[in-house]
Order: C-alpha cells, then structure tokens, then sequence
C-alpha cells in the first residue's frame, strides 16, 4: 500500500535545491492520498547533524526535565549505532467529550468520575534517526520504508506529493527573504 509525504514546510524544499542548508530536519505528515486530504500520521525526523544542533542548545529538552538522561542516553545509542532510531516524544489531540457523553454518568448513578476519556493513538511524534547525510527526497522515502514496520507494524512505500518546481521554490525563497 502507498502512503503519500506532504512536506509541510518550503525550508525542506529550500535546502533540496540549495538556496539553504541540507535538509537535517522535516516535519511533513503522512496521508492516504496525493491530495493530502485523508491523514494517517504526523512526523518530525531529525537525524544526527540535527541532533548534534539540538543537544548543544537544549532546544529539544530542558536538561532539569525528568526525561533529559535518558533523551542522553538514547542520543548516545543512535551515535554509537547501537539503536537506529528513537522516539523523542508522541502527541496526542484533545478528548472533549460532546454533551451527551458529559451527562451519560447521571444514567448510571456513578458519578461524574466515571466518564472517562477514551484511548487515543499519537497522531505526532518526533523521531531522531542514525543517519548523517542529508533528508533529500529519495533518502527520505527510504528511510519512511524502513521505519514504516516498527512504527506502524505494516510495510508501506510512500511517494512525495507535491513536488514543487526549482521556480516555485526560487519564487518562495526569494519572497521571503525580501520581508
């Protein structure tokens, strides 16, 4: 089955065609279809020059947070090669029960305790992978390829959608330097 990457940012686009730094970073999500309309999961993939980056300023993780050992210790694995990737953190939407749900306690005499939010999948998460070149797109697939078992227990290929031209991303890289 395919899955499709929509790259969410021209930055990524800017460092593929040279007009920045090598892509080191991307956040794109990931959809059933072309168009970008039926989302399956949202990703950041960092890889080792960007964890490098974010381990000197602390971006990423406070180092009094309770978790900044152990983000250390799996930082230490992926550059020692021992772990080809981690997760850095997962996200999860709102649960906002509508109201119906908020009042189905008062039908079973339990208290207003007992309406309880409902298990939710991440629909985000942050990962650091062991690789030093840059994320150019056929690397990128490649690597979404490998992840896609271990993340999403099922193998996917994926294709970029989208695709912007070398004059799109001149236009867009010229209009924002110019602000």
């Amino acid at each position: 089955m395919t899955k499709y990457l929509q790259i969410r940012h021209w930055n990524y686009w800017w460092g593929v065609y040279g007009y920045a730094n090598d892509p080191a970073t991307i956040e794109f999500s990931i959809t059933e279809d072309s168009a970008g309309e039926q989302f399956y999961f949202h990703l950041d993939i960092d890889t080792l020059p960007a964890l490098k980056e974010l381990l000197k300023s602390g971006e990423f993780i406070d180092k009094h947070d309770p978790s900044f050992q152990y983000f250390q210790r799996k930082a230490a694995e992926l550059h020692q090669g021992s772990i080809d990737y981690f997760v850095g953190s997962l996200y999860y939407k709102d649960y906002m029960p509508d109201m119906a749900e908020c009042n189905r306690y008062q039908q079973t005499e339990n208290g207003i305790f007992s309406i309880k939010s409902p298990e939710m999948a991440p629909y985000y998460a942050a990962i650091f992978i062991r690789e030093e070149k840059p994320l150019l797109p056929a690397l990128l697939t490649e690597w979404m390829e490998r992840l896609s078992p271990s993340l999403f227990c099922e193998h996917f290929t994926y294709k970029i959608a989208n695709i912007p031209s070398r004059e799109d991303v001149a236009k867009s890289y010229a209009e924002v330097m110019q602000a």
